[in-house]
């Protein structure tokens, strides 16, 4: 006997399409009470009262949804269900309820040409509803999520342990972050602790407190804060800034600014900006492309370096004016004032600087802006221009002027980029930033000027990057930048890289070359860094085969040269489950005729993310290791986080249910033996979709709503609460008081007479909620009835889809 038996009764009724007669003979020969025919008169409907459904609107499914029919089976359109479905929420009530909550709102009196699709069948409402009867979406409505109280802590600990003929190198680093979020308030502070063989270093980076204000619609931030204005680069400053509110309307890391390069060995990859060290992490040998930054202003370049395992370093720039449209200045006033926290001048005393500029729209593609930058002995202006040619052309230029009243030193600086597809499939972005002998950063104020540091600057910089995607021949990207300086010296770093997929293995190409490297490490701001002789200039060219073995499974083949040194390697990868992936590798010196191996691990245990390697060359011996994640602290307790924790996040609860899989805008998290996990980054101003994976619930555990969209404001600490429905399915043998099968097509009501289903073969019925102990009946088909007790088991296996039980059915 199948389920589809048990459950054939509604369509059965509407397959035979009887309209306002039944035929009772037909009724009869199915074995069905007559008298149902009562109920489903006229078609297939749903049962009066709530019940649990799952909600399609136009074509799209919303998830399970509380629904409430009247007796004759129509749908209520209740507050709860318009919110669900973002509808729009009449005043009119056709129907009252025992609460506000269960009111029927007459949905379609305001929109007649909405057409309802009830399909008791499969336990589903389907609305087509016109484009005018949704809801704005909430941030454009100004309705977001505020308040709540949580504290935080991040954390990000690598290193590594290399032992070899050479002597032992040891290098630990922790990056770590704390804070709390009270009243929309966030307040935050970050240090990190160095250890290299020995020498350990212990700095504080910074402590700040920012909010939103809705009545300025603007951002205040005081602390130690790097100001973030459109027109000057980012300054450490100890003070309080201003800023317009749209710096904060879009997810973290929502910019175009792009690392990239080519790691001879698994290297450490740190990546600065205005001196502060914004993103560090360890990567495999190979090619490695760094996106999502948590850039501190658009005007700063990226000073980025590659470290391998021994201590050897590579570093290249970034230049600012290549994601020039990275952080796009939003319109409205930026205003900043401060005490500068790094002194570079030589009198010893920090400057107190104000930094103010505006942001003004021209038309819809074009913006300009204006501004100046002051202290007691130095002065800056500068403006912007940034617009949209034919809605395709990008151009942004910057032009900026300096005084050093104690130098007597004035000078320019001017960038100009532009980025746009040339033609389908081929985009092109372009970038160049000129300045002057005589222009001068803040922080340079007041400094002698010596003909080598004069020597040392940079006097010109261009970027150029090209993309380009055929289907035939393959993917091709080329960036190139180049460097010049006032003393003649030049740098250049070109990446480019093509690759191709055929039908059994993917084939990449990846060159890498830096002329005139330069130290990560500037001596001023303004400057460029400066060269390192003891780092490896030249072309990397690496060619790469992977071969997939399955849709988890993949072995790579490569060979690369650098200098005067070959080298070839193999690897094997797997994806074993969500939680744990892994890669060996083994590889030959062809130029030494040495050869080392391998092995990385990367295990994602649902609350933290951790990597761990090991190679081994004739050399030495090397292990390291990443740890990552987050911790907050709330009303329901201490609740862990595989990702970092941003400024807005929240908490999500599906009831008591442990491991239950949750995807959130960051990616999935599970949550812990509360029922708890952490929604680590919730955009701000933005709506965000939270998803409960009903496969990873127990098999009789429902969701009366298993997806939530939340708008939540910047700060806040947001409850995501998932309701569980525990369901109890019984598949009961009922018998008579002399234990013979109840019939055929007996029916079955409830305490409030209501129709639940129909006795099937051999006396069983099957019941979709069992949870309460209830007593039923049934009436028979010589218009008799008799009662069947129900009761709950005292100890249930909720991953059994349903129970089985027998009960008699007695004499009224």
């Amino acid at each position: 006997m199948g389920f589809a038996t048990l459950w054939s009764l509604p369509g059965l009724v509407s397959a035979l399409e009887l309209g306002e007669g039944f035929d009772v003979a037909a009724l009869t020969t199915y074995g069905i009470d007559p008298k149902v025919s009562d109920y489903f008169r006229s078609a297939a409907r749903f049962r009066e009262g709530t019940q649990v459904v799952g909600l399609r609107v136009n074509g799209n499914p919303l998830g399970l949804v509380d629904a409430r029919f009247d007796s004759q089976g129509q749908l209520c359109f209740t507050p709860g269900l318009l919110e669900k479905a973002g509808l729009v929420q009449p005043r009119e009530i056709v129907r009252e309820g025992n609460t506000a909550d269960d009111a029927c709102h007459d949905f379609l009196g305001a929109f007649p040409t909405t057409m309802v699709r009830l399909r008791p069948g499969i336990d589903e409402v389907a609305l087509v509803v016109p484009t005018q009867s949704f809801r704005e979406p909430q941030w454009e409505a100004g309705n977001f999520a505020h308040g709540g109280t949580a504290a935080l802590f991040n954390y990000d600990v690598l290193g590594f342990d290399s032992r070899s003929r050479s002597g032992a190198r040891r290098f630990v680093s922790a990056y770590t972050e704390a804070g709390f979020n009270l009243g929309d308030w966030i307040v935050r502070s970050r240090q990190f602790y160095v250890a290299d063989n020995g020498n350990t270093r212990t700095e504080h980076l910074y402590a700040y407190a920012q909010r939103d204000i809705a009545a300025l619609r603007s951002t205040f931030q005081a602390g130690q804060i790097s100001t973030n204005n459109p027109l000057f680069g980012g300054i450490q400053l100890s003070g309080v800034q201003f800023s317009p509110d749209g710096q904060s309307r879009g997810p973290a890391g929502s910019n175009n600014a792009v690392v990239e390069g080519l790691a001879q060995s698994q290297s450490r990859i740190e990546v600065r900006q205005s001196g502060v060290l914004i993103h560090s992490t360890l990567v495999p040998e190979g090619p490695f492309r760094l996106t999502g930054l948590p850039l501190l202003n658009g005007t700063s370049d990226l000073e980025v370096s590659v470290i391998d395992v021994r201590g050897a370093k590579r570093s290249f720039v970034v230049p600012a004016a290549s994601f020039a449209g990275a952080a796009p200045a939003a319109p409205g006033y930026y205003f900043s004032l401060g005490k500068v926290r790094e002194n570079a001048s030589e009198s010893g005393a920090s400057p107190v600087v104000a930094v103010g500029s505006g942001t003004w729209g021209l038309g819809r593609d074009s913006s300009a802006g204006f501004g100046l930058l002051s202290t007691d002995e130095y002065w800056s202006s500068g403006g912007t221009l940034s617009s949209v040619f034919f809605q395709r052309v990008s151009v942004g230029a910057r032009h900026n002027l300096s005084h050093d009243s104690r130098n007597a030193l004035s000078g320019s600086r001017s960038s100009v980029s532009v980025s746009s597809p040339v033609i389908a499939d081929i985009d092109v972005s372009l970038s160049a930033t000129t300045q002057t002998r005589g222009y001068r950063e803040v922080l340079e104020a007041g400094r002698s000027s010596r003909v080598e540091d004069v020597g040392s600057r940079f006097k010109n910089q261009f970027t150029a990057g090209m993309n380009w995607v055929d289907p035939t021949l393959g993917g091709f990207s080329v960036g190139y930048t180049r460097s010049a300086q006032f003393d003649g010296h030049m740098a250049e770093h070109v990446f480019a890289a093509w690759n191709k997929s055929y039908r059994y293995a993917d084939v990449a190409l990846i060159g890498d070359s830096q002329v005139g490297s330069t130290r990560a490490r500037r001596d001023a701001p303004g400057d460029r860094p400066r060269r390192d002789s003891a780092q490896e200039d030249g072309l990397s060219l690496r060619l790469e085969v992977r071969v997939p073995l399955g849709a988890d499974r993949r072995v790579s083949s490569y060979i690369s040269r650098q200098g005067g040194q070959s080298r070839a390697g193999s690897s094997f990868s797997e994806r074993v489950n969500e939680y744990v992936s892994y890669d060996l590798g083994v590889e030959r010196d062809l130029s030494r005729q040495e050869q080392s191996i391998r092995a990385n691990v990367d295990v994602l245990p649902r609350y933290a993310r951790a990597g761990l390697g090991i190679s081994r060359d004739p050399q030495g011996t090397t292990y390291s290791g990443q740890v990552q994640g987050g911790v907050v602290a709330h009303q329901g307790g201490l609740t862990f986080s595989p990702y970092t924790v941003q400024d807005t996040f929240g908490i999500v609860s599906v009831g008591d249910i442990g491991a239950a899989k949750i995807d959130t805008p960051q990616g999935p998290v599970w949550t812990d033996f509360t029922g708890q996990a952490v929604l680590a980054d919730l955009p701000a101003y933005t709506n965000s979709r939270i998803e409960v994976q009903t496969q990873s619930l127990p098999k009789r555990v429902d969701l009366k709503n298993g997806t939530q969209v939340l708008a939540a404001g910047r700060g806040s600490v947001n409850n995501v609460t998932f309701d569980v429905v525990t369901v109890r399915r019984v598949l009961l043998s009922a018998s008579d008081q002399q234990g013979r099968p109840l019939p055929q097509g007996a029916s079955v009501f409830d305490k409030n007479n209501r129709f639940l289903t129909t006795v099937v073969g051999d006396g069983m019925i099957f019941l979709n909620d069992g949870n309460d102990a209830q007593i039923l009946r049934v009436l028979l088909p010589d218009s008799s009835s008799c009662l069947l007790n129900l009761a709950p088991q005292s100890k249930v296996d909720n991953d059994k889809f349903y129970e089985t039980g027998s009960a008699v059915c007695h004499g009224r």
